[in-house]
């Protein structure tokens, strides 16, 4: 059973994200004011916060060195866990809207 909240979370995660990047992207773009870089800033930054926001979900997964130590589980207020396996759906809701 999943959460009511897995789908939610992971859109809400993957905007912060995205809207880091937005914001990366405009600083840089303002700082260099160079039009022709905007396409290719936009591809970098982008790319790079999306490795961020799947690295923060093997986190969670348990597939990072804190899993010897112990494993994370994101539990809902109905006491219901997130699937396991976040890191390996999460990029339909960051590409969803990027």
């Amino acid at each position: 059973m999943q959460s009511y909240l897995q789908e939610e979370f992971l859109r809400v995660y993957a905007d912060g994200h995205k809207a880091t990047a937005k914001r990366i992207i405009r600083r840089l773009l303002n700082a260099f004011n160079s039009p022709e870089l905007e396409e290719k800033v936009s591809e970098i930054v982008l790319d790079e916060l999306r490795g961020l926001y799947h690295g923060g979900l093997v986190v969670f997964d348990g597939g990072s060195s804190l899993a010897d130590h112990g494993l994370i589980k994101i539990v809902d207020d109905d006491g219901t866990s997130f699937d396991g396996n976040l890191h390996e759906i999460c990029y339909r809701y960051f590409d969803e809207c990027a």
